[in-house]
Formats: C-alpha cells, structure tokens, sequence
C-alpha cells in the first residue's frame, strides 16, 4: 500500500494507493454521525453491497444519480441535498464518492455546501477519477452554456485508489483515463514518464497491478505537487488544462454524449501542438510522437473542423478564458508548457489544417419515417466514417395517400418539415459543417414535389431527390463496409423496394419495384381490414411486381435486410422493450420465424399490436404489409434466411461525395 500526503493551505489529507485495501476506508468514517455513499447507478448495483459489508455500520445510507455527464448540473444535485436533508444529514456528516469523474465532483460539491460545508472522501473507481477528478479538490457541476461552470474549492479529507476497480472498466473509459495519464507526462520537463509509459504500455493495457500502481502513483505526484504550489488555479495549476480548452469545446458540441472525456482531452492536446507548432516552430516529430502514444492507448487525437462561428463561440464560453480572450497551454522551444492567450486568426488557422475531418448529417425522407445520421467523417480520396454520433427516426407518413391521388398532402409535409426543423437543429448543436437530404419514392412519386423541395431548402438543408436504382446503390455501399462476400441487398421502404446485387463493394445489378409496406397498406389493407383474401390478392401483386428480379434464385448470395421492416423483425423476435441497434445489426432470421412474427402482428387489432414488444406503435398500422413483402420475396427468391443490418442508405449517403 503506498500512502502520498497532499498538503494544501486549506488542509492535509492521504493519497491511498494499492490492491484490494477498500478495507482502509473504515477508519475514516469513525468521527462521524451519518455516512452516505454516492454512486451512479451502474457502478452502485456492483460495488454497494460489498462496502456495506466491509463497512458493516448502521450509519450508512446509500444515494444513486444517473450514469452520465448530462446529469452533472444543479436540478440532480439538489436530489442529493432532498435526500440528505430528509434523512438528517448534519454539518458532522461524511460523503463517500464512489465512481468516477461526475460522481467525485457531484460528491465534493455537495461536501463544499450542504450546511455550508461537510467532510467528504473520495473512492474513484475509474482511471480518469483516480489521476485526476479526485485529487486537488476541484469541484463543479455542468451548466447548459458551459462545463464546470458553477464550482468551488475544498479538499477532501482522504483519497483511496483501489486499482483493482480498473479490472472492471470498459476498455473505452480506461483509454479515456490514459489521456489523463498521458497528459501528466507531458507537463514534465524531463521524458523519463513518457518513455514509461510508452515502454510499459503492454503491461498497463493487459492491467498488470504493479504497472498500474506506479503509473496511478506517478500521475498523482505529479497532480499533488503542482495542486501543493497553486491550490486555488492562480497560476502553475492552469497547466493541467492542457489539452482542455478545445477539448471542453468538443464535450459541450456533442452534449456530452458520444464523445469521453480522454478522447476530447487527447483531441485538445493536438490543437494545442499544433497552436505551438504556429506561434513557436515546435517540430512535427514532436507532435506525431505524441499522436502515436495517443493511438497506441485506444485514442483519436485528430480534431474535427468547425464553421468558425460555431467553434468561437462555444470556446468563448469556457471558464478558463476572461476579457473575452481565449486561452490554451502551448509548448515553447524547448517542450515546456505555459499558459497563454491566442488571436482568433491563429486559432481558425489550426482549426482550418483539419478541414478533410469534419461532422456531417445525412437525412433520408421516406415514405413512412424520416431518419437522421450524424457522424464525425475523414475525407480524402474516400469519406471514412470515423465515429458513429447518433441516429434518429421519426415516422412522419410523408407518403401518405401519394398513391391515390399523386401529391403529398399538406398535412403530411408540415409533419416532415417539422421534422426536419428538429433534425436541422440538433445538426446545428452537433456543428455539423454538412447537412445533405434525400427524397426517395413518395417525393418522386408526387406532383407537386418541387413545393416540398423548396420548403426543405428554406430550413437550410440541402436536398435531392433521388432515383430508385441510386437509393438501392446507396444501400449496397452502406453494406460493403461491412460486408466483402457476395451479397443481395434488401431495402423495404415505405413506397418502393430496392434490390442490389454485388461483391467486394462492386454492384452488378440493381432494380427499383414500386412495392412497399405503406402503399401495399394502402391499396389491399384499408380500414386495416386484413382478411385472408385480401392477403392473397397481395401476396399475388408482390410476386408479379418482382417477377424482374426471379433470376436471381439461382445465385449464390447473402441477403441482407436493411431499414425498418428488417429491423422491426428482430427487434419483434427479440422482445425488446428498448431497441438496441447493435443486438440488431448482423442477427440472423429465417422464414419461419418471420412467419411467426406475421401470425403475431395479425392476431391484434390495430390497438393492441402497438403493445407488441420490439414493435414502434407508429409502425404498427404498415408493418404487416412489410412482413408479407418480406416473407413474398424470400419465398420467390428462394431464400430461407437473412442477416439484418443497421448499415444501409444512410451509411452510403454518409461515406458518398455526391448522394
């Protein structure tokens, strides 16, 4: 067990540090009337029962708040201080954080204020906590206009690390951590804690104890030493922000979600490079060193581009920066860090170097839904999808009753551009540079198509729309991303059905039938009225619609469903109360259980089948339809089985330089 004193102006407390010594927290809680334990509630469902039974004390209560750096603000805090006050929590009461970076600073927070004040201890569970939010006694909750902006300063009374809890951390957190770590070393004038960790690395990613011991010990001297010096962030403290500015930035654009702490750390620290590289000539060999120890713990340290506006204002917003300029830690000639304030123009210049790595929304409106995809792109010669951020859907029925009379009713295009309007703004929020639309079968099949164009392009989006044979090309590009062995792409949309034929990312044949699950409802199905024979009459319009693409039953292929009659199935088949795109992608189902899934949709009336689990009410009213077509088609194909995929037009639309 290693035990590292921290002494500050405002109190001294121990650093403990080892293997399995979660018994040591006891002896802290002795002077006190109450104890509560707060945790999140993923890392409390693990860890409550068994500090309850070292602990073995009566007065200690138990408090969980929601998993996540959205729920760090003032509203989940002020549960913390209900809960407290209820249970009588006095000024000679004790907080234990147990969790990571969130929970250690809502944990230190509530100890700066409630009753003005109340010890507090701190059990960080994960890597970035142990390095960092733990140590120094930094604490703060999120505000909507910035991180970290309502804060205040006090020490905990003792800091146990345990790195066993490490041995339990998903890998994407434990790599958020290591930009901490990584960080640390680079504040140091000498190299000797880079070099290790650079030289242990395989030791510290397979969680060998003593690698683990001396890199967290290492990285907490460092933070004690400059916390013992500036306490209150005066002045050598600020260097600890290195990588942070743009790095905050990052966080407060992706609302805290889809992005970790380390990735925008590790991103933010090669802004600062380059910054450095700009004002004072530091050597590429330096920065790509850098990036290489980033990559080699699990981190994308490229930054993304930003519209200018976008990018100044959400950086204008961080603590750090006063007088309205904007500060950043760079390094000097020599490597060694300091704090300074940097021109706009110098800023916008190393922001423009990263103009080929970019944020973009793809839109597909269809017949029945309207979907949204956002992801953070690489674009050269090809656009690779870096990182996934979020996908969308909404069924807005566009297509509703196009069939019949040849436009799109005025009802249904205020439901779409509402839609929109919502998905624009949350591209804004993103900071997506580009926001591109597609129209597929209801658009192109109706008349006044331009009005609803034009509507569209007065949001700001930029829209096409697209043919039927283009729509099914996308598809298949989405899919040879995943997908190198021949394969038979299946898109069942609301209006039409695309099929695309090819291998190794080569199409040889495409066909667009203007089949799908809202017109098939429209035409055989009215008043959802589905007898036996009006099944019939559709099952026999189906098999004459694809009698162009029968020949295929004689090839050798995968078939691939994508979009939401695919996708329905599983889900359906899976009894999923929350859909879960990543249990979906690549599951497998066969005739039979499609059939199963068919007798289930047509044993509810419309009501009741919007209470089938892994059922959208909002598909309810078109999904048989979509299940016969997909059942019809198989069954003339020849087909006994399918793999659905998440991948489909969006994923091609994405990676595509022209829709």
């Amino acid at each position: 067990m290693n035990i590292i004193d921290v002494k500050t102006s405002s109190g001294e407390y121990p650093i403990i540090l080892g293997c399995n010594i979660i018994s040591e927290l006891k002896k802290y809680t002795i002077p006190y009337d109450k104890v509560l334990i707060l945790s999140n509630e993923d890392i409390g469902d693990i860890y409550f029962e068994k500090l309850l039974w070292e602990l073995n004390d009566e007065r200690i209560k138990t408090f969980t708040i929601p998993e996540g750096e959205k729920f760090k603000n003032l509203e989940t805090i002020s549960t913390i201080y209900d809960f407290m006050a209820k249970e009588n929590f006095s000024r000679k009461s004790l907080i234990i954080s147990l969790g990571g970076g969130v929970v250690c600073d809502m944990g230190g927070f509530v100890g700066a204020t409630y009753m003005r004040g109340i010890d507090f201890i701190q059990v960080p569970t994960s890597l970035l906590a142990q390095v960092d939010a733990s140590i120094g006694g930094k604490t703060a909750v999120d505000h909507p206009r910035g991180k970290n902006l309502i804060g205040v300063f006090k020490q905990p009374k003792a800091v146990l690390i345990d790195v066993e809890f490490l041995k339990t951390l998903p890998k994407e957190q434990f790599s958020s951590g290591m930009a901490e770590v990584i960080k640390h070393s680079l504040l140091l004038e000498n190299r000797d804690y880079f070099r290790f960790l650079m030289e242990r690395r395989e030791e510290i990613l397979s969680l060998e104890s003593s690698s683990l011991i001396e890199m967290v010990r290492k990285s907490c001297e460092i933070k004690r030493d400059i916390v013992e010096k500036d306490e209150f962030e005066l002045g050598e403290r600020a260097l600890l922000n290195l990588g942070h500015t743009y790095g905050h930035s990052l966080e407060k654009l992706f609302n805290f979600e889809n992005i970790t702490h380390g990735e925008a750390v590790a991103k933010g620290t090669v802004f600062e490079l380059e910054l450095s590289k700009i004002l004072n000539g530091i050597e590429d060999e330096f920065i790509n060193e850098i990036k290489d120890i980033f990559r080699s713990y699990g981190l994308n340290s490229n930054p993304i581009y930003y519209p200018e506006k976008i990018l100044l204002d959400v950086m204008k917003k961080d603590k750090k920066n006063s007088f309205d300029k904007i500060n950043f830690i760079l390094f000097d000639k020599n490597k060694k860090v300091y704090k300074d304030n940097v021109e706009i123009k110098n800023i916008l210049e190393v922001n423009n170097l990263f103009s080929s790595r970019y944020i973009k929304g793809i839109i597909d409106i269809g017949t029945n839904s309207c979907r949204l995809f956002l992801a953070q792109v690489y674009e050269d010669r090809e656009i690779k999808i870096e990182k996934e951020i979020s996908k969308d859907v909404e069924i807005v029925k566009l297509g509703e009753d196009v069939n019949k009379n040849g436009y799109l009713k005025k009802e249904a295009i205020k439901r779409t551009i509402d839609c929109l309007k919502k998905y624009k703004e949350k591209a804004d929020k993103f900071g997506a540079s580009k926001v591109i639309a597609f129209a597929t079968s209801a658009t192109r099949d109706s008349q006044n198509r331009e009005e609803f164009l034009s509507q569209v392009r007065d949001i700001g989006i930029d829209i096409r729309c697209i043919a039927g044979e283009r729509e099914a090309q996308l598809n298949f590009l989405g899919n040879s991303i995943v997908f190198k062995d021949r394969i038979l792409v299946l898109d069942i949309g609301g209006g039409s059905t695309e099929f695309t034929l090819g291998e190794n990312g080569n199409i040889e044949f495409t066909k667009s039938i203007n089949i799908g699950a809202v017109r098939g409802t429209e035409r055989f199905f009215p008043e959802q009225n589905y007898t036996e024979e009006n099944i019939e009459e559709c099952r026999n319009w189906i098999k004459e619609m694809v009698s162009g693409v029968k020949f295929l039953k004689d090839d050798n292929f995968t078939l691939v469903g994508v979009a939401g009659t695919a996708t329905t199935q599983i889900s359906v088949q899976k009894q999923m109360e929350i859909y879960d795109s990543s249990e979906v992608h690549l599951s497998k189902i066969n005739l039979d259980e499609l059939r199963k899934n068919l007798q289930l949709f047509l044993s509810c009336d419309g009501e009741k089948r919007k209470e089938i689990v892994g059922l959208e009410a909002k598909r309810a009213d078109v999904i048989i339809a979509g299940t016969i077509i997909l059942i019809a088609i198989m069954e003339e194909l020849g087909v006994d089985s399918m793999v659905v995929s998440e991948s489909d037009n969006l994923n091609g639309a994405m990676i595509s330089k022209e829709i």
